[in-house]
């Protein structure tokens, strides 16, 4: 009788895995398009078990497969492929080999989906710091405090009466017109578990998986009440993950009509910014215009510029030349200078003498005069001898009176020669004959060595006046020179 019960009762749990385990895949493989409706032999070529493992590890078998395998060897081809993805990529051993997928052996299919389900749907519920099964336990606990006749204890007991899942369906739905669990009586167990079962297939998606009897009973395999329980679980997290997202969608929405109201505000603006915009474009080509125009002036200018930086380099140039010329010009006056000075010291020396001889031949003539004079009467019977030295003395004064004529010119060509100015030159060679000259030939010997001696003294003083003068400017040329010498060298 014993075993008769448990090959019954693992039935049921067989029963359960099915209908729980099929639900699972088909919520992952409905994404891909896919369904299976017979675990036992829609798994076997590997195609859709590989589809599963994806979506559930959310990775990528990286290894090719057959996606429609014909025969038998490729179907385990990719089964082999599908559980070397769970043990390397998933970390997962399987309990079941490719061969059992591709013989249909339902009891190890079932054995390996009942350990990826533990894996990824019992062992990642969390309950302050319990997990597995007991945070599932402690979690309805929490979730069902306040509701009267629902003491959450343990799986064996907890649940024979259908409190607590009337409680997590009141909880989950929260709407008294599809169920108000202040209606329910704790002893009617199996009236409560039926309707707790209708209502969480009905409203929340949850297959029905158990037997009511089985449940007050307490005949129920423990697995069985476990995998149940957890569909809930997940449900009310599905539950506060759609509620999340509908409170970041009606977020979504209210940022979308704030802004609508921003972009009718944004479209005035815009408006109105292309019509600045116009404005603007249009004052742009007039100041394009504008500057066109003083591009074109600058233009001018520049060449303007450029050519009469031409003329002053070229000025420049010619300026260095006559600069130069200048240098050289200077120098040679300045040698021609020289030697005029000596050649002027030199006439001054000889002027010297000659009025030193001028003044003795004056006395001497001065002398001869009076001796002449007081003497005529005395020397008449010397008048002879007299007369030839008188005329010896007025040889020498007619030599005297032609150098003293001589001089005169010397001194009047260079009187003519100092007051020139440039680069004329005086003729020292030809003959000169002063005004002076010729107007007083027509008076007596007496009067012309007077006339003479007169014109020499008021030529000397004229012409040292004017060696004063050309030796100012000579020295005032220099500091000028020196001067420019100094600001072109700053």
């Amino acid at each position: 009788m014993a075993a008769t019960d448990q090959k019954i009762k693992e039935k049921k749990w067989e029963s359960v895995q099915i209908k729980a385990f099929t639900s699972w895949l088909n919520g992952y493989l409905s994404k891909r398009n896919m369904e299976i409706t017979d675990m036992s032999t829609q798994l076997d070529d590997g195609v859709k078990l590989i589809n599963f493992l994806e979506l559930l590890s959310e990775k990528r078998v990286k290894q090719k497969y057959i996606e429609k395998p014909p025969t038998r060897i490729q179907k385990i081809e990719n089964l082999h492929i599908a559980l070397s993805f769970l043990e390397k990529e998933m970390e997962v051993r399987s309990t079941a080999s490719a061969e059992n997928f591709a013989d249909n052996n339902l009891t190890l299919i079932l054995g390996f989906f009942w350990t990826l389900f533990k894996k990824y749907r019992i062992q990642t519920i969390k309950q302050d710091g319990e997990s597995s099964e007991a945070g599932l336990l402690l979690w309805v606990k929490k979730t069902t405090d306040g509701y009267p006749d629902c003491n959450v204890e343990s799986y064996k007991h907890s649940f024979r009466s259908g409190m607590p899942f009337l409680a997590l369906c009141d909880k989950y739905i929260a709407n008294p017109e599809i169920v108000d669990y202040t209606t329910f009586n704790k002893e009617n167990t199996v009236e409560n578990l039926n309707k707790a079962f209708e209502i969480a297939e009905t409203h929340m998606g949850i297959p029905k998986l158990l037997e009511a009897t089985d449940v007050t009973e307490g005949t129920v395999d423990e697995r069985s009440l476990v995998l149940y329980i957890s569909l809930y679980f997940h449900a009310f997290v599905a539950q506060e993950q759609q509620k999340a997202l509908l409170r970041e969608k009606e977020g979504m929405e209210n940022e979308m009509r704030g802004l609508q109201g921003s972009l009718q505000d944004r479209a005035q603006r815009a408006q109105k910014l292309e019509e600045e915009n116009a404005s603007l474009h249009a004052r742009i080509a007039e100041l394009e215009a504008q500057l066109k125009a003083q591009q074109e002036a600058h233009d001018a200018d520049k060449q303007r510029l450029e050519e009469a930086l031409a003329k002053l380099a070229a000025q420049e140039q010619k300026t260095a030349e006559l600069e130069k010329q200048l240098a050289e010009e200077k120098a040679r006056h300045e040698k021609e200078l020289k030697e005029q000075q000596d050649k002027f010291n030199q006439l001054e020396e000889g002027k010297m003498s000659l009025e030193g001889q001028f003044g003795e031949l004056q006395g001497q003539f001065a002398d001869l005069t009076s001796r002449f004079e007081n003497e005529t009467n005395l020397r008449k019977s010397q008048l002879d001898e007299q007369s030839k030295k008188n005329q010896t003395g007025m040889r020498g004064l007619g030599v005297l009176k032609k150098n003293l004529e001589e001089h005169v010119e010397d001194l009047h060509r260079w009187q003519n020669f100092l007051n020139l100015e440039g680069e004329a030159e005086v003729d020292f060679t030809g003959e000169v004959r002063p005004q002076l000259l010729l107007e007083i030939t027509k008076e007596n010997f007496d009067s012309q060595l007077d006339a003479l001696a007169k014109r020499l003294e008021k030529e000397n003083n004229e012409l040292s006046d004017l060696l004063k003068v050309k030796e100012a400017e000579q020295k005032a040329k220099k500091e000028a020179d020196k001067k420019k010498k100094q600001r072109q060298g700053k």
